[in-house]
């Protein structure tokens, strides 16, 4: 029988479509959709789907139940992402037994489509004769985020990010997957060398597994198994245990038969983000679910749906601090994403964007807290590029340097016109040879985008005031470099991005009308933590239960620093990872 995919909890990294055998599988509106008239029903694309989207709606899934069930160990970590992987790895590997619950069917999380690890400061930069950024980097953080952080924690990250990186290189043979060198967002740090199957079908780089986070997820799987370690697949945590003391004493969770309670000596929260539950994103961002009943509907979500705040919500039920302000929960846009990297490359030569009633739409594409686009009837444009302007941008986009080996983006941009016709028989852009018949393919009246398009040709003959210049720095003042900068070494190489194309006149046709929406690719925030990543309650840490990742409020704060500096200095993998690090050894040691 034909499978079919839940729409609202796909992420769109483009898995299923680039493996299925017969090609039934394609894009409808902003998600993939299977084709049942093609699809041969051998469900490979369920076995590939991290998110278990798909399905076959006839199979017969037989009951399971089971009484309920005890167990017991040393260090329980509730979540298989990055951090409650290296939380794991780190307390098996000190000789506790360690169990990790997990919701999915398998580990990896939101971190399996995760690719900006930033390694500041490792034994490779030392023997490059670098210098050790750190502490310019901690004052720079300070001031950034004007001092509202906890400090030590800060400290803790930047010194744990050398100690996880060494660890790799000398207890795991990092050096066999991972070279030293530029890395593709600027500076010197780990940079992939391993070349896997899968990389060489990728049709898009910025979303996918394959990169730095996939890879770092298995290995700590490997290691937390050879340490005698264990996973609980379809296991979600319900309930966090304590004693009268206030001490954490297990977990109650559920499985696909029952009740499974767990005791343990420490619990590490590495339940990931909380965009998938509506009442916390309601709190956190209550612009996030309001043009409808799905997230899907507005906003575009990358984030796992397992990520739905479960540790946020037991942790506050047993009196925990939770941070509801101090959080990132980005409505970027308008943008392209999830599309194919040729699709989204076509979306960055628009000319102008109008939304769904032809209205002219002036905002450029942004990475702030949130965008524009959010006040937008149906949150999406409709890109307006000419094709001369669309090849350019194709062509333009060539030779960029993979985030891993294998990926040949290029053989993509040199077919761009095979690439977007597919994508203009799924309807999910148009093209026509006049402008007329585009306004009549968007079912909006020519006298529409003929204005927009005036509007868009004045706005190229406006005199704008010159930018004031910048004010005057002293080059060697380390403090005003920029995170690149100081793991380069020296002024004047921050990489210049991805500037936008120059606004040029609407050219002759065809024209495109290039669907652009908002997206979102995870949040972070929520449980209040110390510098030993100790979740605190009342100002005092809990004893025996820590939290890492993108569930904690950790070392975020709203805003453009939250989405911008803090992302570019320590990532959200690199904090998932190292925070995990940290809470493994701190776990490890309370247990002693």
């Amino acid at each position: 029988m034909p499978y079919v995919i839940n729409q609202p909890i796909c992420s769109g990294c483009h898995r299923c479509r680039v493996e299925c055998p017969v090609g039934a599988i394609r894009f409808k509106n902003a998600k993939y959709w299977i084709d049942p008239e093609k699809c041969i029903g051998c469900g490979h694309c369920a076995t590939v789907c991290h998110n278990e989207a798909i399905s076959d709606p006839d199979a017969a899934i037989p009951p399971v139940h089971h009484e309920p069930t005890a167990l017991s160990c040393d260090v329980l970590v509730i979540g298989a992402g990055a951090s409650g992987l290296s939380a794991a790895a780190q307390a098996a590997e000190a000789g506790k037994h360690v169990i990790v619950l997990e919701k999915n069917k398998e580990i990896g999380g939101s971190a399996w489509y995760a690719h900006v690890f930033r390694s500041l400061w490792s034994k490779w930069h030392q023997e490059a004769g670098l210098q050790d950024p750190r502490d310019i980097v901690y004052q720079q953080f300070m001031r950034q985020t004007k001092g509202s952080v906890n400090g030590k924690l800060v400290r803790r990250i930047l010194d744990a990010d050398e100690e996880f990186i060494n660890w790799l290189i000398e207890k795991h043979d990092l050096g066999k997957d991972f070279t030293f060198g530029p890395q593709p967002f600027g500076g010197y740090g780990i940079t992939a060398a391993y070349d896997w199957d899968y990389n060489h079908k990728r049709i898009d780089t910025t979303i996918g597994p394959g990169g730095i986070g996939w890879w770092m997820a298995n290995k700590l799987l490997s290691i937390v198994e050879h340490n005698g370690g264990q996973v609980l697949y379809h296991t979600a945590a319900k309930e966090l245990k304590t004693d009268e003391a206030g001490q954490i004493t297990g977990v109650i969770a559920q499985d696909d038969g029952g009740a499974v309670e767990i005791t343990c000596k420490a619990c590490v929260i590495a339940s990931g983000s909380y965009t998938r539950n509506r009442e916390l994103m309601n709190r956190f961002q209550p612009a996030f679910y309001d043009d409808g009943p799905q997230p899907t509907d507005g906003v575009h979500v990358f984030t796992h749906p397992c990520c739905t705040g479960d540790g946020i919500t037991m942790a506050e039920a047993i009196g925990a601090d939770v941070d509801y302000y101090n959080k990132r929960s980005g409505m970027f846009g308008p943008m392209r994403h999830p599309f194919g990297t040729v699709s989204i490359a076509a979306s960055g030569a628009s000319a102008f964007d109008i939304d769904r009633e032809g209205n002219y739409f002036e905002e450029q594409f942004t990475l702030g807290e949130v965008s524009p686009l959010a006040a937008v009837p149906g949150r999406y444009v409709w890109g307006i590029a000419d094709e001369a302007s669309v090849e350019a941008a194709c062509k333009r986009s060539m030779g960029r340097a993979p985030d891993v080996p294998g990926i040949d983006m290029d053989a993509l941009y040199r077919n761009w016109r095979q690439e977007l016709d597919t994508e203009l028989a799924w309807e999910t852009m148009y093209k026509a040879d006049t402008l007329d018949e585009l306004a009549e393919k968007l079912h909006i009246t020519p006298e529409k985008l003929h204005q927009a398009a005036a509007r868009y040709d004045a706005s190229l003959k406006e005199e704008r005031p010159p930018m004031a210049p910048p004010p005057a720095m002293d080059p060697d003042d380390k403090m005003n470099w920029s995170i690149t900068e100081l793991l380069e070494g020296k002024p004047g190489n921050a990489p210049g991005g991805w500037a936008p194309m120059e606004k040029k006149p609407l050219g002759k046709g065809p024209y495109y009308a290039i669907y652009k929406k908002m997206f979102h690719e995870n949040s972070l925030g929520g449980v209040v933590i110390d510098e030993n990543t100790n979740v605190v309650r009342g100002g005092r840490p809990v004893p025996g239960l820590y939290a890492v990742g993108d569930g904690t409020r950790g070392i975020m704060v709203p805003g453009e620093v939250g989405v911008g500096y803090i992302e570019g200095t320590i990532s959200a993998l690199t904090f998932a990872l190292v925070s995990g690090f940290v809470a493994g050894q701190e776990a490890a040691s309370y247990v002693e």
